[in-house]
């Protein structure tokens, strides 16, 4: 999921006009795109921007972001530990960077903004993908499981779903465009469809076997990963899927 982002805010950053900089440049704008899985997190960020702040006191104009699962849980701390830090942004609201390194340009001060649910799924956002033939593609995002070790939750929120149309058609166009392997990705793909069932209706527990299967038919896709599943979700149909869905990898983590 990380990784995803990352190629997201790649693909914005260029889209507004920023290059990327030579192994060996000094940067003009850093991106710390975080996890708050491991405390080590913390201390490893403040650290590296403790070693940045006489790089970017030299250096006229740099700026400095912070996003991500601890920018997330964090918020106004990373500006009140860092004070050089130029932008912090959320989980949920990736696609604001630009608009808020310009805001931060222009105030001459430290833009937070960390929003509560999810403006747009990652996956409509532009991407610099860091391989030409391997594509991840979101299907989810949040999770309703409240597991005693896991900050997700709380960070990424409850679960919302892509609807399957959206997801296929976003494949479909990665394969377009030469890619032969793609990852759907979700904190938890097998409860996928819980948020766009009908009230009315039972909720469809097949979704995602239906969607693997789907994907079997996209001409051109060669392999079909998924991540991440939970076992207590891991259904009879979603095996049967892999089984009988040649694309599908047989592979589980």
């Amino acid at each position: 999921m990380n990784v995803h982002d990352s190629e997201r805010l790649s693909g914005l950053l260029e889209d507004a006009g920023y290059v990327k900089a030579v192994a060996g440049d000094t940067a003009d704008l850093v991106v710390f795109n975080t996890c708050a899985v491991r405390e080590n997190a913390d201390n490893k960020l403040y650290g590296t921007l403790g070693h940045l702040a006489p790089i970017k006191a030299e250096r006229e104009g740099m700026q400095i972001a912070v996003g991500g699962c601890l920018a997330q849980k964090d918020r106004d701390t990373v500006v009140k530990k860092a004070p050089w830090v130029d932008v912090v942004f959320g989980t949920h609201n990736i696609g604001s960077l630009p608009v808020l390194l310009e805001r931060a340009r222009h105030n001459e001060q430290a833009q937070v903004e960390i929003i509560e649910s999810l403006e747009a799924f990652p996956s409509t956002l532009p991407a610099k993908r860091e391989s030409a033939y391997a594509g991840w593609v979101s299907i989810s995002v949040g999770c309703n499981n409240t597991c005693t070790f896991c900050i997700v939750p709380a960070l990424r929120g409850k679960e919302v779903d892509r609807r399957p149309g959206d997801v296929l058609a976003e494949v479909q166009a990665l394969v377009e465009q030469g890619v032969l392997e793609v990852t759907l990705l979700g904190q938890n793909v097998n409860s996928y469809g819980v948020s766009f069932a009908d009230p009315e209706e039972p909720r469809d527990r097949g979704a995602f076997a239906k969607l693997l299967r789907a994907t079997g038919n996209i001409e051109g896709l060669e392999r079909v990963r998924f991540t991440s599943p939970h076992p207590a979700e891991f259904t009879d149909d979603v095996i049967e899927a892999m089984a009988a869905t040649p694309n599908v990898c047989p592979q589980l983590h």
